[in-house]
């Protein structure tokens, strides 16, 4: 039922960030084509689009978390032994979590500060750029457990001891996963 749940959170949030993704490109693509065919312009598209790259960069940090996928140096945890590596591991996360309470405050904070400022064009409030820090602080901390669970309470693989992937041999096998199952309807 957990791992269901973990299944659609992730598909959730990867929906989000292809809708946020897909009204940038139209909002910027669609300025463009206004400013030079018809010399004018969406007012919005600026405003509008600054804010949903923010969303969509937080958002994408927080599943890159859950799925090791954030730029790292691993070389000296590679080298340690299998115990000294889970405490380094978790001695980070420990960390992070820190790092997290850290962007819930500020973000809260500063959403609070700026429910009465509004965006020139847009209208709405700068609380919405600003509750992004709340949405990943918590987002985040929760990939973080989600990550620290896996190495401390499950049987840790090698890919859980490690706080970066390989990304090439990740679509390597993501590819050959995809293969196979199409192998197998034909």
């Amino acid at each position: 039922m957990f791992a269901k749940l973990e299944r659609w959170v992730t598909r959730a949030l990867e929906g989000v960030i292809v809708a946020c993704l897909a009204a940038m490109a139209v909002l910027v693509f669609g300025n463009v084509v206004l400013r030079y065919l018809f010399a004018s312009s969406l007012e919005v598209s600026e405003e509008l689009s600054r804010l949903l790259f923010v969303w969509l960069i937080f958002l994408g940090a927080i599943l890159a978390s859950r799925q090791h996928a954030h730029l790292g140096f691993d070389s000296l945890l590679a080298r340690m032994p299998a115990g000294l590596r889970k405490a380094v591991i978790v001695l980070n996360g420990v960390l992070m979590l820190a790092a997290c309470v850290f962007f819930v405050i500020g973000g809260w904070e500063q959403t609070a500060i700026n429910l009465g400022n509004s965006y020139p064009v847009l209208g709405i409030p700068y609380a919405w750029l600003y509750g992004v820090a709340v949405v990943f602080g918590v987002g985040l901390a929760v990939s973080i457990g989600l990550n620290l669970r896996d190495v401390l309470f499950g049987k840790p693989t090698a890919a859980d001891l490690v706080l970066t992937q390989n990304l090439e041999a990740r679509v390597e096998e993501e590819v050959d996963q995809l293969a196979a199952r199409q192998r197998g309807k034909d």
